[in-house]
């Protein structure tokens, strides 16, 4: 994200929480991390309809020394901004004594959907 000598000099705060200093910082960060995140798939999929990430709205509405800003937004060994709690796995938030209720066919429901269930109803 950074060029690399502006990395280079970011070096010594590796591990300390970062927060970008202006709008440009913060859409480079969000096209380097947040972007390509599950936990924030759902809200790129639908904005009206489905929850962001909690890890992204906390940092826009906490300061970086407020103690609910999150951990996860933090400077690199290499100077760089990440995120820790980035991935790119479907599985990252289901907890493993809880079944699996919908295997692989999970997906939105439209309100065609609805329409047609509720019209299966016994009425």
């Amino acid at each position: 994200m950074y060029p690399p000598d502006h990395a280079e000099r970011l070096k010594h705060r590796a591990g300390q929480k970062w927060r970008p200093s202006n709008g440009t910082e913060g859409e480079l960060f969000y096209e380097n991390w947040c972007a390509t995140c599950v936990r924030d798939a759902a809200h790129r999929a639908d904005p009206t309809l489905a929850d962001g990430c909690d890890i992204l709205a906390a940092t826009m509405a906490w300061g970086i020394g407020d103690e609910a800003y999150p951990e996860a937004w933090r400077y690199g060994s290499d100077g760089q901004p990440r995120c820790t709690a980035f991935t790119t796995s479907e599985d990252f938030y289901r907890c493993p004594e809880t079944a699996d209720l919908f295997g692989d066919h999970r997906k939105a429901i439209t309100l065609d959907d609805l329409d047609r269930l509720s019209q299966e109803l016994p009425r």
